[in-house]
């Protein structure tokens, strides 16, 4: 019987070059009077590295509601009381199923599945997660509940290893767009003033769309000529290739109308993939994040800051400057050496860190997100020498009053991440019992109480 030759659901979206674009209009007027309340909306933001140094001037808050912030967390004092922070998590799928190295850059693709790996491969870059990861399970539930928003957007700033951290399924890797520019065009689309006011899509926009609306048409035509002719295993590959499609027609079909909101204004003419331009490019990616999750145009967001190692991430606006290569990790003054240092550099690098998590609670407090939303700050690590047990994570707002911030908890029992992942689906609208590996068990109470 003919079999499927090198065809899969990521080389089909590659070669259609989809990806989330303008959407249907929001019912903001509706929410105003009340008829509809807030939708909820969640954002993850992760590194790698470490959150902390072994120096005497870094170190996570104490437990209770009046814990003091070492001085590389003081930015994050003004918004204390919607904060809840969390130390002790233990990546633990790293030492209970394969890896290609015990550490916490092992840790890094399944951060979000919590998931023991399918495969090791030789490095970390080419583990594949065995399965989905939280912000593709929140994302994807939401819209077979209803929802008209792009499922997630995933982003990433630096991003130079083929490492992955979040899956639409186990082996199936889900690439950060790491250009804002093109996120911004993805989100708020091009539009040109329509008679009367208002906007209509730019007839460019639609042109292609109506392009990749033919090749799918074409698509599925021979997918289903050819399901007549294919045993029942390629048949139920065919059935998932063609579900697959019907997905990207539906994102095809909100590609039509631009959403509405504050769009960010973002700095012209930025070389958005340099190393020179990591801080920059940051700051790009949490502004369309916050304004997008303010618009409704998504509801999940991921946005990873470097790769699961950073070997030649250089913060050159703190001070450092390229080195050279002196280890087969990357270039001396790279933020995985400085991280293997534990040093003063990496207080500096630290400090910066958990500024942008701090401008993010700003501004996610200016648009009104941090009562119906929430932050999940992830590290795959809790220092610079790669362990993966007591990692402290940082949550902030409370979702609808799901959660109960103002405090610093030590999670009892040194769990695995799953059962934060659960409390963020609950709190997002997702009734969820188990996530990842069941054996890790259910959701961490003590994240409402």
């Amino acid at each position: 019987m003919p079999k499927i030759d090198g065809f899969s659901r990521r080389t089909l979206l590659r070669a259609l070059g989809l990806g989330p674009a303008v959407l249907p209009l929001l019912s903001f007027e509706r929410e105003a009077h009340g008829q509809v309340p807030a939708p909820k909306a969640g954002l993850i933001i992760a590194w790698t590295n470490g959150w902390l140094s072994q120096t005497a001037a870094t170190g996570w808050p104490g437990p209770g509601t009046n814990y003091t912030f070492k001085k590389f967390q003081a930015s994050l004092e003004p918004h204390r009381a919607d904060l809840l922070l969390l130390d002790g998590l233990n990546y633990r799928f790293v030492r209970d199923g394969v890896a290609p190295e015990r550490t916490g850059h092992a840790a890094f693709p399944g951060m979000l599945t919590c998931q023991t790996y399918r495969s090791a491969g030789n490095s970390t870059a080419e583990i594949v997660a065995g399965g989905q990861s939280i912000d593709q399970y929140i994302g994807s539930s939401l819209v077979k509940a209803g929802y008209e928003g792009l499922p997630t957007l995933n982003l990433g700033v630096f991003v130079k290893s083929a490492g992955r951290l979040s899956w639409r399924a186990a082996g199936d890797q889900v690439v950060p767009v790491t250009d804002p520019y093109k996120v911004f065009a993805q989100v708020f689309g091009a539009s040109t003033p329509a008679p009367g006011g208002g906007t209509t899509p730019d007839p460019a926009v639609e042109r292609k769309r109506a392009i990749k609306k033919s090749v799918l048409d074409h698509v599925v035509s021979d997918l289903n000529r050819f399901s007549s002719r294919v045993g029942t295993e390629d048949k139920a590959t065919i059935q998932a290739h063609l579900e697959s499609i019907r997905e990207i027609e539906k994102d095809l079909d909100r590609q039509v109308t631009p959403v509405t909101g504050t769009r960010p204004v973002l700095p012209p003419d930025v070389d958005t993939g340099s190393t020179n331009a990591f801080e920059a490019t940051t700051k790009m990616m949490i502004d369309i994040s916050v304004a997008a999750l303010a618009a409704d145009a998504t509801r999940m967001i991921v946005l990873q800051l470097g790769d699961q190692g950073d070997a030649n991430l250089i913060f050159t606006k703190l001070g450092f400057k390229a080195a050279g290569k002196g280890d087969s990790t990357g270039d001396n003054n790279g933020f995985h050496e400085i991280a293997h240092q534990n040093g003063a550099n990496k207080d500096t690098c630290d400090t910066w860190f958990q500024e942008q998590l701090a401008y993010t609670i700003a501004s996610m407090k200016t648009a009104g997100l941090l009562n119906r939303g929430v932050l999940l700050a992830m590290n795959s690590m809790r220092h610079g020498m790669h362990e993966f047990a007591n990692v402290p994570a940082l949550i902030a707002g409370n979702a609808g009053g799901y959660f109960k911030t103002g405090r610093s908890i030590v999670l009892s029992g040194n769990p695995a991440p799953n059962g934060v992942m659960i409390a963020l689906a609950n709190a997002l609208g997702v009734p969820t019992e188990t996530f990842g590996r069941a054996e890790y068990g259910g959701e961490l109470s003590v994240l409402r109480s």
